[in-house]
């Protein structure tokens, strides 16, 4: 049995799961072509029957913005924008951040698996390879 990655399922599945999925992947793609129009810490926090809601971690940003409105919204339709914007909505949240990914813990190895793994990588010709190797070999599961 393959394992498969949770984009990979869910571009799959039919239904809600991915409709969700298609539905974030346009607000990043219109978030990345507002930053493109006015630079800036701007999210899109959604998209609903034509009305664009841009949140923003500053006034002054926000201020751009608004003056910048009907630009936005030229430039969109200009680039084919599948998705018709007739308005945005602006709001300002100084203490908004993005939620973060989390930080990946590299999961240690048991000793016996780590000798393997250094001697495997001593006679491995690619460099890169050998050094990577190497690496992971050092990260030793702790003995209870």
């Amino acid at each position: 049995m393959a394992f498969r990655k949770p984009g990979q399922i869910l571009s799959q599945a039919r239904g809600t799961l991915n409709r969700l999925l298609a539905h974030t992947d346009e607000l990043v793609l219109l978030q990345r072509l507002v930053r493109k129009i006015v630079a800036g810490d701007i999210y899109v926090a959604s998209l609903d029957e034509g009305l664009l809601h841009l949140i923003t971690p500053s006034a002054a940003l926000a201020t751009r913005l608004k003056y910048s409105q009907k630009a936005v919204i030229a430039s969109l339709r200009e680039r084919k924008n599948p998705y018709p914007i007739d308005s945005i909505k602006i709001s300002v949240r100084p203490d908004y951040f993005p939620p973060a990914k989390p930080e990946r813990q590299t999961k240690p190895v048991s000793l016996t698996n780590a000798k393997h793994i250094a001697e495997t990588a001593q006679y491995i010709e690619d460099e890169a390879l050998r050094k990577a190797l190497f690496r992971l070999s050092e990260h030793v599961k702790p003995r209870p």
